[in-house]
C-alpha cells in the first residue's frame, strides 16, 4: 500500500468531511435509528388511541430492526420493546434482565415505567412509585443529572396514575420545570418521549404537553424514525482535533469551525455536548466536552479568547483529588477518558494555570491497578489507549502494554474489531489501533501495512466507511452509532500513517 493510495484515501474522506459540515461551522449528524427511541416515541404518540404522522413507516422500520445483540439486557429489551409496541392486543410481560451494574438497573426502570403504562401484569404500580420516591429522595432529586431526574418524575407521575392515585400538582410542576423552551426535555427525544407519556396521563392537553408532544413530532425524520440526541458540539471538536493538519480541511473547514465552538461557550466556561442551536436549549457543560473542545482551539485566537472563562470552569469543577466527574452530580463516577481530555486541554492553552500533575499520576496508577486503562464513551478497543497516551507519554511502560495487547487482536483482514472481544473489523476502531501503534512507534511494518489496506479498500466511494456495529454508549448499556464520530477517528488514523515516519510502512 503506497503513501500515494493512502494520501488519496484521507483526500477523499476529508472532502466527505467537508461536504457535511453545516452553514453555522457545526457538523450535526443524526446518529442511526434504534429500537430503543423509536418504541417509546410510538408508544407514547399513541396514548389515548392517537396516531401520528409516518406511523406506518416507523412500524414497517420496527418490524425488520435488529435488536442491539451487544449485551444480554439490551437484546431481550429490544425484543420486548418491539412487541410491546408492534402486538396492540396484549402487554407483554417484562422478561427476566440480568442487572450487572447501575447502568443496568437505570434501563429497568425506564422499562418498568413502560409496562406500568401499558398494564404489562408483572409490572406493579406501586412498586414502581416506591422506586421513584426512593430515587428521588429528600433532595427532588437534585443531585441526579437533569435527564434522569425528568426520567424519574415520570416514573413517578405514570405509576400514580396506574395505581389510581390522584394527581401530584408537585410532581408535574418539578417534571415541567426540566422543559426546554422548545418543548424537548433535555434535547434528547428518549426523556421526551417518556415525560410526554406522563404529562398526557397526569395533565392532558395542558400547553407543557401540548410543546412536549409537538416537539416529540418535530424531531421525527421523514423515514418515520427518531435518533438519539445530536451531538454538535462534541462532534465538531472531535472533527477539528482529528483532521487538523490536513490542508483543504485547515483552509476551508477548520475556520468556521472553530467560530462555532467558540460562539457555543457557556457562560460558566465550559461547553456541553450538544448547543441551543440544534433544538433550542442545548445541555448542560461536561467536563468531557469540555476537554474535548479546548484541544480542538489548541493553539487558535478563538482558544485564547475562550482559555480564562474554561480555566475557572476547570477550577471550579476540579475536586480535592484533583480529578474531574463528566457531570457536576453527586453520584457521577470518575471517567478515564474525561479526565485524560480535561489534562490535555489544560496542557494545550496553560498548564500552569491549572494544576494536572496529580490528574496525571491517577491515570497512571488506574493502569498500574488494572493492567488496562477504560473509557465511558466508545467502546472501541483503542480508544482509551488512544486519548490517555497522549496526557502519560508515549513512551510510558503503560502506553507499550496497551499497544501490545492491541496488536494481538488485529484480524487478519488487516483491521481491528469494535468490541474487545472480537468480531469483524472496524475502520474506526483499525484507525485507533493504528493511532496508538504508529504514535507509540511500537507496530510492525506489516501489521500497518495490512491495517492500510484495510482502511483503503472499505472506504466507499463517497469517501466514507461503514460501520459494522454501534460503538458510542448512550444510555448505557445501549448503543449509538453516529457516522460522523467514526469517520472523524478514522481520517486520524490515517494521518498518522502518513504523519509518523519511525512507525509507517508507507513510502
Amino acid at each position: 500500500m503506497s503513501a500515494f493510495e493512502t494520501q488519496r484515501c484521507l483526500d477523499r474522506a476529508a472532502a466527505a468531511c467537508m461536504a457535511a459540515q453545516q452553514p453555522n461551522g457545526s457538523w450535526a449528524t443524526p446518529a442511526r435509528p434504534r429500537i430503543l427511541e423509536n418504541a417509546l416515541a410510538a408508544f407514547a404518540l399513541t396514548e389515548g388511541g392517537r396516531g401520528f404522522p409516518h406511523q406506518d413507516r416507523l412500524y414497517a422500520w420496527l418490524r425488520q430492526a435488529e435488536p442491539q445483540r451487544h449485551d444480554v439486557f439490551t437484546a431481550a429489551a429490544d425484543d420486548w420493546l418491539r412487541t410491546l409496541v408492534l402486538d396492540g392486543t396484549r402487554s407483554p410481560s417484562l422478561p427476566v434482565l440480568p442487572l450487572v451494574d447501575a447502568a443496568h438497573r437505570r434501563r429497568l426502570t425506564l422499562l418498568q415505567t413502560l409496562g406500568v403504562a401499558a398494564g404489562a401484569p408483572d409490572c406493579p404500580p406501586l412498586a414502581l412509585l416506591s422506586h421513584a420516591t426512593s430515587a428521588l429522595g429528600h433532595d427532588a432529586g437534585a443531585s441526579l443529572t437533569g435527564w434522569h431526574r425528568a426520567q424519574i418524575l415520570s416514573a413517578a407521575i405514570i405509576a400514580r396514575h396506574a395505581a389510581g392515585l390522584p394527581v401530584n400538582d408537585g410532581l408535574v410542576a418539578a417534571l415541567i420545570a426540566e422543559q426546554s423552551p422548545d418543548g424537548s426535555f433535555h434535547a434528547m427525544p428518549l426523556v421526551t418521549a417518556m415525560a410526554c407519556l406522563a404529562l398526557t396521563r397526569a395533565t392532558p392537553g395542558r400547553p407543557a404537553t401540548l410543546r412536549c408532544a409537538d416537539r416529540l413530532l418535530a424531531d421525527q425524520h421523514a423515514d418515520g424514525t427518531w435518533r438519539f440526541t445530536t451531538f454538535d458540539v462534541w462532534d465538531t471538536g472531535l472533527m477539528v482535533r482529528c483532521l487538523r493538519g490536513h490542508s483543504d480541511f485547515d483552509t476551508h473547514a477548520r475556520p468556521r469551525a472553530l467560530d462555532f465552538l467558540a460562539r457555543v461557550q457557556s457562560p460558566q466556561g465550559g461547553w456541553g455536548s450538544v448547543s441551543g442551536a440544534i433544538a433550542g436549549a442545548g445541555l448542560a457543560c461536561d467536563a468531557d466536552t469540555t476537554g474535548n473542545t479546548l484541544l480542538a482551539l489548541a493553539g487558535t485566537n478563538q482558544g485564547r479568547r475562550a482559555w480564562p472563562a474554561a480555566a475557572d470552569y476547570a477550577r471550579a469543577h476540579q475536586d480535592d483529588r484533583g480529578l474531574w466527574t463528566t457531570w457536576t452530580t453527586t453520584s457521577d463516577t470518575m471517567a478515564q477518558d474525561t479526565i485524560a481530555h480535561m489534562v490535555a486541554g489544560i496542557r494545550a492553552h496553560a498548564p500552569e494555570e491549572v494544576e494536572v500533575r496529580r490528574a496525571t499520576r491517577w491515570l497512571l496508577r488506574q493502569h498500574r491497578c488494572s493492567g488496562r486503562w477504560t473509557a465511558d464513551w466508545y467502546i472501541f478497543p483503542g480508544y482509551p489507549a488512544a486519548e490517555i497516551s497522549p496526557v502519560v507519554g508515549w513512551h510510558t511502560g503503560a502506553v507499550r502494554s496497551e499497544a501490545r495487547a492491541l496488536a494481538a487482536t488485529q484480524n487478519s483482514d488487516g483491521g481491528w474489531p469494535v468490541f474487545p472481544g472480537g468480531g469483524s473489523s472496524s475502520p474506526a476502531a483499525t484507525a485507533l489501533a493504528v493511532t496508538v501503534l504508529t504514535r507509540s512507534h511500537t507496530g510492525t511494518v506489516h501489521a500497518l501495512e495490512r491495517a492500510a489496506r484495510f482502511l483503503v479498500e472499505s472506504q466507499l466511494d463517497d469517501g466514507t466507511w461503514i460501520e459494522p456495529d454501534p460503538s458510542m454508549c448512550g444510555p448505557r448499556p445501549f448503543l449509538t452509532d453516529v457516522a460522523s464520530q467514526a469517520h472523524a477517528l478514522t481520517c486520524r488514523g490515517l494521518l498518522d500513517l502518513l504523519r509518523e515516519p519511525l512507525a509507517t510502512p508507507l513510502s
